[in-house]
């Protein structure tokens, strides 16, 4: 409790360490196993993020070995120099007043994210990273909650691993990256099994991309080496892009029971996204039905989805007005060098100007119905 609110912070992530493979991948598939490094060093501390996948190395864009930025001591200096374990996540919650955080991956998120990948050893990376999470949310105690994670390249096998992530792992979320791995649009009912394995099971999918894989990455003809460029295009418009297949693409009319949450994208652009997939080119549908779909795009999303938003982002108003606030959760991304602000993070919630009413909302009730967290 924290001036009198509770608070879930809605994605977070862990740094896995380098020897994760090595422990946790089955070893017929360790021939071929990723190598790796993330975390923090030096003084002043600095990140750093690289990862070789297939003879891959990403991320794909030009990035100094090491990153440093203003800040970065007192948010992380303690917990790099504890090497980041399960206990520094504890410290990091009683240091803020957070109540819980969910954990999504960092080197998880680029494991998979290269072309000519089989099926067969990105599911096998998918089950060594989960094996690892739930090791380290033993770990670390209750308030850490793990979220799965799969890839697309097979989705019946996806949704045997979504399943096994929540009924014997305990996990309460899977997380995918939306980029293509073939030639199948999100929306395509080839996709349909990992969509009903979440809704079956009761827990949300995480779209959650990285700035510089592999794959056909939103921005990557444009920005092939600038990494800012790269970042802002595949977050935001990578997350539009998977909320276009989910929402006009029929994916939640198909399954009404899906619930879908789209991270670490900013806060502002379904008010505006939701109404131009209504819309379509020029407003020419404006006030029509969308092909294929029984309900205004907006409909499915305020039923459906969340939005998950900076502490202090400004776009949190603008959605809460167009869209509501019952769809709005926020995050940290405690972990990531862009995450130091976390340890203002309820202050800076607090000071929006919303109601109070609102904040509890977006601070507790709305992570706790998409996490299923009592």
């Amino acid at each position: 409790m924290y001036k009198g609110y509770r608070y879930i912070d809605a994605d977070s992530h862990v740094l896995e360490p380098a020897d994760m493979w090595e422990k946790y991948l089955e070893p017929k598939y360790r021939r071929v196993a990723p190598t790796h490094a993330v975390g923090y060093r030096g003084n002043p501390p600095g990140f750093f993020l690289n990862i070789k996948v297939a003879g891959t190395v990403m991320p794909t864009f030009q990035m100094p070995d090491l990153i440093q930025m203003p800040g970065l001591e007192e948010a992380y200096g303690d917990y790099m120099r504890r090497g980041f374990g399960p206990d520094c996540y504890a410290t990091a919650l009683d240091r803020t007043g957070m109540d819980y955080m969910v954990l999504y991956p960092t080197i998880g998120l680029y494991c998979t994210a290269v072309p000519g990948l089989s099926a067969e050893v990105a599911a096998a990376y998918r089950r060594a990273y989960n094996n690892w999470l739930y090791d380290f949310c033993k770990a670390a105690g209750p308030r850490l909650i793990g979220v799965g994670s799969v890839d697309l390249r097979d989705p019946v096998q996806a949704a045997h691993e979504a399943r096994r992530c929540v009924r014997e792992l305990g996990f309460k979320a899977i997380t995918f990256n939306p980029e293509p791995v073939n030639d199948v649009a999100l929306h395509d009912p080839f996709y349909d099994p990992i969509w009903q394995a979440a809704s079956e099971l009761g827990v949300p999918v995480g779209v959650h991309v990285a700035g510089g894989t592999a794959l056909h990455q939103v921005g990557i003809e444009y920005f092939p080496q600038w990494g800012d460029g790269r970042g802002l295009c595949a977050f935001t418009l990578g997350n539009m892009i998977a909320c276009l297949s989910f929402v006009g693409g029929g994916i939640l009319e198909r399954f009404p029971d899906l619930k879908v949450v789209f991270l670490e994208s900013g806060a502002g652009w379904p008010a505006f996204w939701l109404e131009r997939i209504q819309a379509g080119v020029q407003g020419a549908n404006r006030g029509g039905k969308v092909y294929g779909l029984k309900k205004a795009p907006i409909e499915y999303f305020q039923k459906q989805c969340f939005i998950s938003a900076d502490p202090d982002d400004p776009g949190i108003a603008q959605v809460a007005a167009v869209v509501g606030d019952e769809c709005i959760v926020t995050a940290t991304d405690f972990g990531h060098m862009e995450g130091k602000g976390y340890i203002h993070a309820l202050d800076e919630i607090l000071a929006l100007e919303l109601s109070a009413d609102t904040k509890r909302r977006i601070m507790w009730d709305n992570a706790a119905r998409l996490y299923n967290l009592n």
